[in-house]
Order: structure tokens, then C-alpha cells, then sequence
């Protein structure tokens, strides 16, 4: 299980373990970690858990939440990563995480998936997305595949086994892989300039992907495939 430990002025003043598939940061009484400071707002930030992965998303506080140092608005969490609000250090620990695939720590998630979406204020475009790509892309729950075509794996085939998988150049542009029960979705998480898809921007939403699509992003690119 992961757990925060919290630090405020160099004291360790606690820890608390995430043991929820939303955990919450704030100023009031009920939140899983209270934060009674000024600079917190009333519901600041929350964790959620998405299959093996805890994203740290900011909730429109007024001060803003910083992971290691950089201004954040969703983060997949990390082993150490630290995350302060008003002068307050959250150090995250987790040995799962630290088994996982090496994720940017500066990786800010946008519009992930519906379990995010169902306990976040940041719903807007979820759920645009091409109802007949969708149905071209679930094809009876199977296996989705990427077949490296350019950059450092190129040659391989990465099942996509997991919830969230992560492809591009860290630091310059990164789009996440998203496994949903009704097919595979691609979402631009990092960089200034959207990743392609099939040559076009993937833009701000999500997209379904369906077999044959083609996906550029960073200094990879990968052909989608069912197995």
C-alpha cells in the first residue's frame, strides 16, 4: 500500500497511507490528509487510483499544487516523489511503483479515463470521442499490441497489459495509452505540440484507436495492433 509521509518545516509530521481509490488533501475536516495552513484550499488535491497507478490530480486550488519542484495538474505518482502545498513536503512511497515502468516524474495527465472523470471537476471532452472508432477498436475485448516502428524500441511488440502505458521522449513531448473496457484509448499527456495520430494532432481528448492506426510521439513511433 502506498503512504505520504508529511513533512512541514523539515518535522515529519505524519504518515498516511492511500487506502482509497480517492484520497483527498485540504483544509477541511474530512479530508483524508487535513492540511489546516493557510494556502490550502478546502478540497486542494486528490489521488486517485487507477489499476496499478495513483494519479495526483490538482483541483483548481488557488496556490497550486508543485511535484518535485514543478507546477502540476494531474502527475502519475512516483516512489519519492515529492509533492508540497503552502510550504507543506508529501513525500510519496511506493514499492509498486518503483517495480513499474519508468514514468517522467513531470508527466502531467490530462483526461486519463471515466473512473478519473466520475470524482473530478475536470470532465469537459471525456467522452467526445468517435463512437464508430471505439466500436472498431473494442473487437471483443482482445489484446492490444504495439509494434515499435521508430526510436529506441523500435523492432519490439509491447503488449498492452496495462491500465496506462506511457510512449514518447520525457521532457519534450509523451502520450499515455489508456486500457479501457471497451477498447484502447490514446491521450497527449506532456509537450507543447500534441503527438499524432494517423498524421493528424491528437488534440486535447482522448482517442479511440483501432487497428492499423499509426501514433508518432516524441522520438518513437509504434502501429497499433489487436492480438
Amino acid at each position: 500500500m502506498a503512504k505520504l509521509i508529511l513533512s512541514i518545516d523539515g518535522e515529519v509530521a505524519g504518515t498516511h497511507f492511500i487506502d482509497a481509490s480517492r484520497f483527498t488533501i485540504g483544509s477541511l475536516p474530512d479530508s483524508s490528509l487535513q492540511l489546516a495552513r493557510p494556502g490550502v484550499s478546502r478540497i486542494h488535491a486528490a489521488i486517485f487510483t487507477v489499476g496499478n497507478d495513483d494519479i495526483l490530480e490538482d483541483l483548481g486550488s488557488t496556490n497550486g499544487t508543485l511535484v518535485n519542484g514543478r507546477k502540476i495538474a494531474r502527475h502519475i505518482l512516483q516512489h519519492d516523489d515529492v509533492i508540497e502545498i503552502a510550504g507543506c513536503q508529501i513525500r510519496y512511497r511506493s514499492q509498486k511503483a518503483a517495480s513499474g515502468p519508468s514514468l517522467d516524474r513531470t508527466m502531467v495527465i490530462k483526461g486519463l479515463a471515466p473512473e478519473l472523470a466520475e470524482q473530478s471537476p475536470v470532465r469537459a471532452g471525456l467522452e467526445r470521442v468517435g463512437a464508430k472508432r471505439a466500436a472498431q477498436a473494442r473487437e471483443g475485448g482482445r489484446l492490444g499490441l504495439a509494434k515499435m516502428t521508430k526510436g529506441p524500441q523500435a523492432g519490439r511488440e509491447i503488449e498492452l497489459t496495462r491500465v496506462l502505458r506511457t510512449f514518447g521522449q520525457p521532457g519534450v513531448q509523451v502520450a499515455v495509452v489508456n486500457r479501457r473496457p471497451h477498447g484502447y484509448f490514446i491521450t497527449h499527456v506532456e509537450g507543447k505540440k500534441p503527438a499524432l495520430l494517423n498524421g493528424m494532432p491528437i488534440g486535447g481528448d482522448p482517442q479511440p484507436l483501432a487497428p492499423n492506426d499509426v501514433v508518432s510521439v516524441g522520438d518513437e513511433a509504434f502501429q497499433f495492433q489487436l492480438k
